[in-house]
């Protein structure tokens, strides 16, 4: 007997909206968190904490991808990024978004000591920290996701 799986489907290659799925639909009471981390795995737990407590999450990769969401998403209400990543900090990200958004709100996430600036309507989470550290901290900044009670 084999280990390996069996699929009943001939393999095929992803679509191009597989790869790069657009935004979708974003519900109008749906309170919009778009979170920017470059470590694939830290992202994914991140997003799933976040939205098994009912919050709508954007993600991105790094801060130029991050710009280009906010753009095509058209409302965001929190950014949760990582200070230190490559391409651009998380300071510099703020700094970007801030020119067209300028109440917008921030959680920056770091395992370093953070000399930069955060700017106004900025708090600072350091890493490691519990998934229920993570979600209390967006309640602070956000309140309870809609549907939820506090």
């Amino acid at each position: 007997m084999s280990w390996l799986p069996k699929f009943s489907h001939t393999p095929r290659a992803a679509s191009e909206e597989e790869l790069a799925p657009g935004i979708g639909p974003i519900p109008d009471d749906a309170a919009i968190i778009l979170l920017v981390e470059d470590e694939p795995a830290v992202r994914g737990l991140f997003a799933l904490s976040l939205r098994k407590d009912g919050y709508f999450v954007l993600e991105a990769s790094n801060g130029a991808e991050a710009l280009s969401v906010v753009e095509q998403a058209g409302r965001v209400d929190l950014v949760v990024t990582d200070v230190v990543m490559p391409i651009m900090k998380g300071t510099e990200l703020a700094t970007k978004l801030r020119e067209t958004y300028p109440n917008l709100r921030f959680i920056f996430v770091s395992g370093y000591v953070v000399h930069d600036n955060l700017g106004p309507n900025a708090v600072l989470l350091n890493k490691p920290f519990l998934r229920q550290e993570l979600v209390k901290k967006v309640v602070d900044v956000l309140g309870p996701a809609p549907g939820l009670h506090a």
